[in-house]
């Protein structure tokens, strides 16, 4: 462990689990005081992660006024460009940060990366967070770029739901989704169900991960059942957030067989949606999209979020057509307190030259793929 003083605030760079594991009491308050929503790095969602990908060297950065955790920084252990560290589970890159404390334990991240330079990926590309490390910068004489930019759907619903399903579609569409559920109800019971506090969680697990595997992603080798780290993760993390209250999960039941199944996360004022599985026999009455509007009106009616992010991929089929807001997220490379411009510029034009040689990779490798299938 790595101890650094700046101003009243303390740096501690947490390498190994037992010390990450020694500081959960303190990561999990400072999850109920953040300044921003940072879903991906509560101790709840990240620790599981860590512990399961440990093959994935990672640090914390911590920022402490005295006992007081106030900054948890995840970032990806070694190199010259200091990376935030990321696995298959992660879905936002915003750092926890307490709310009374963040200008200043911002800037002693800036300064524990002194000379530097940092990539923090899927930071929102707008906001408190990014205008407050935009200052930061700004007064330490460093810099930021903005790599990648992408948007993907969310809800940021004004009035009750029945006033959001009228004003997002069109009288025809909003028929179709009835209809579709009605004719659905006509060919047996038909329940949506959400999952509450103190019941059984494993079998709303086990039913999310045998759906999924039956599914496309099952046939592609990318479900959560194909990969035993993640799903290690996953219902670790979910066992976490039910104890703390964070966690949602619905499902429709058809002749008591669920046929669509997803999970999510609260926090504050914000949310996010988690996996999503659904039973392709049943592809005819959309109990996807079924799914989602039930999940839609809980969000609204009882939870009355200011936002939910779907962390979906950009321009998804389904969630796009359904959530018509959008979250706005980059990957932002940053030039810390004590780096030269020239070095900025070289690392900007090294990371640039990588991710274009990644892309070029990706997509050769998907036009293959397409070669062989068909």
């Amino acid at each position: 462990m790595n101890i650094a003083v700046t101003s009243r605030l303390t740096t501690r760079t947490l390498t190994s689990l037992a010390e990450m594991a020694e500081i959960s009491e303190a990561w999990q308050a400072l999850g109920e005081r953040s300044f921003v929503p940072a879903g991906s790095c509560l101790a709840s969602w990240l620790m599981p992660a860590l512990q399961a990908y440990a093959s994935r060297p990672a640090e914390l950065l911590t920022v402490w006024r005295q006992d007081q955790l106030c900054g948890v920084f995840a970032m990806k252990a070694g190199g010259a460009l200091k990376r935030s560290w990321a696995s298959p589970l992660s879905f936002l890159g915003t750092p926890l940060i307490d709310q009374e404390e963040a200008p200043a334990v911002i800037a002693a991240f800036l300064e524990a990366q002194r000379g530097r330079p940092v990539l923090l990926g899927a930071i929102p590309a707008s906001g408190p967070f990014w205008d407050m490390l935009s200052h930061a910068l700004a007064r330490a004489g460093g810099a930021i770029e903005v790599l990648e930019r992408w948007e993907r759907a969310g809800l940021a619903p004004k009035g009750s739901f029945e006033e959001w399903f009228t004003g997002n579609f069109e009288r025809k569409r909003r028929k179709e989704y009835r209809r579709l559920r009605a004719r659905l109800a006509e060919e047996g019971e038909l329940q949506s169900i959400s999952w509450a506090a103190g019941d059984p969680l494993d079998p709303w697990v086990d039913e999310l991960m045998a759906l999924e595997a039956q599914g496309w992603k099952g046939r592609r080798g990318t479900a959560l059942a194909d990969d035993a780290a993640m799903a290690t993760a996953f219902r670790a993390a979910l066992h976490l957030l039910a104890a703390e209250g964070s966690l949602r999960f619905w499902k429709i039941v058809f002749n008591g067989k669920p046929i669509a199944i997803m999970s999510g996360l609260v926090k504050g004022a914000q949310g996010w949606l988690g996996k999503i599985a659904y039973d392709e026999a049943f592809a005819r009455y959309s109990p996807g999209v079924q799914l989602v509007l039930d999940a839609t009106e809980t969000l609204i009616d009882k939870e009355r979020l200011a936002l939910v992010d779907s962390c979906a991929i950009p321009n998804h089929p389904m969630i796009n057509n359904i959530w018509r807001d959008r979250v706005a997220l980059c990957d932002a490379l940053i030039q810390a307190p004590g780096l030269s411009s020239t070095a900025f510029r070289l690392a900007h034009a090294a990371e640039r030259g990588r991710r274009g040689a990644r892309e070029t990779a990706k997509t050769l490798y998907y036009r293959i793929m397409r070669r062989q299938k068909s």
